[in-house]
């Protein structure tokens, strides 16, 4: 059995498009500028500077930082706060955590709304870690670069954890450190049944009850 469970946030642990999506829009509004493509739900989970740059079509850092200082503002103000937990999430965690599981997070949002999300939720004392694109700028510029700090400081062999997440990204990022991909069909992103997505959170359990014994 898997003794250790990461996670993503947005998409697999928590609902975060409506929040951010509405916090695009107003960004883009104060600065006077219009969206260069759709302000949909495909838009989480990458960098905010990443996907500023795509929204505004402006790739001079002296907007971005003006961009991404606005949508700071607005969002860890209290829009974050505005975050539901997907159905299910709160019982399977509570129940992992039962079961002695340690559990961890490795997001591509910033530290300052996870942790105000996690708090408003309950969830404050739930994981071990909590790494973000933020947490520790000198040690990670990716996501595969966070779940490998993430492994060493919480010294957890790879073949002792899984990765839980809900893009083709997250996967690719947990195969760069030979950790076990489990995808999320409620998510942001789109996986074949050959896959095996979970359909419900309460499928990690039984998932977990049914995993070979690991070291």
């Amino acid at each position: 059995m898997k003794r250790h469970i990461l996670f993503d946030f947005d998409g697999t642990l928590v609902d975060s498009a409506p929040a951010i999506l509405e916090c695009f829009g107003r960004v883009l509004q104060a600065h006077g500028l219009q969206p260069r493509r759709a302000i949909d739900a495909s838009l989480i989970g990458p960098p905010l500077r990443q996907t500023l740059q795509t929204l505004s079509g402006h790739g001079d850092p002296d907007l971005l930082d003006a961009l991404g200082a606005s949508f700071r503002d607005i969002y860890d103000a209290e829009a974050c706060l505005r975050t539901p937990a997907y159905d299910g999430c709160h019982e399977v965690l509570e129940q992992l955590r039962a079961r002695g599981l340690g559990l961890a997070i490795a997001t591509n949002k910033r530290l300052a709304p996870t942790l105000r999300i996690l708090s408003a939720l309950g969830w404050q004392d739930v994981f071990a870690h909590v790494f973000a694109s933020d947490s520790h700028p000198a040690r990670h510029a990716d996501k595969a670069g966070m779940i490998a700090a993430l492994l060493h400081d919480g010294g957890i062999a790879p073949h002792a954890a899984v990765y839980v997440g809900d893009t083709d990204a997250d996967g690719r990022a947990a195969a760069a450190n030979a950790v076990e991909f489990w995808p999320v069909a409620w998510g942001y992103g789109t996986f074949a049944a050959s896959e095996r997505p979970l359909e419900t959170p309460r499928q990690l359990l039984d998932r977990l009850a049914s995993a070979p014994a690991e070291g």
